[in-house]
């Protein structure tokens, strides 16, 4: 399960929403964020569920297509 950068930030564009207003509002720290973009912390459903929540979308919307 892997968050998808451009749907992500689709998903906030939609909103009007920055990195750090997404943060705030999930209850999630930035460096996290950063960490989940680059492929460098693996995303948990929790979390998925907190960024979905906020952004109002369901979270399958935010994960990139697996082959």
């Amino acid at each position: 399960m892997k968050l998808d950068k451009s749907k992500l930030e689709l998903a906030m564009a939609d909103k009007c929403y920055s990195k750090t207003r997404l943060v705030a509002n999930a209850g999630i720290c930035y460096s996290s964020l950063i960490k989940l973009l680059n492929g460098r912390m693996k995303l948990t459903p929790q979390t998925l569920g907190k960024i979905a929540k906020t952004l109002e979308v369901k979270p399958k919307d935010l994960l990139k297509d697996e082959d």
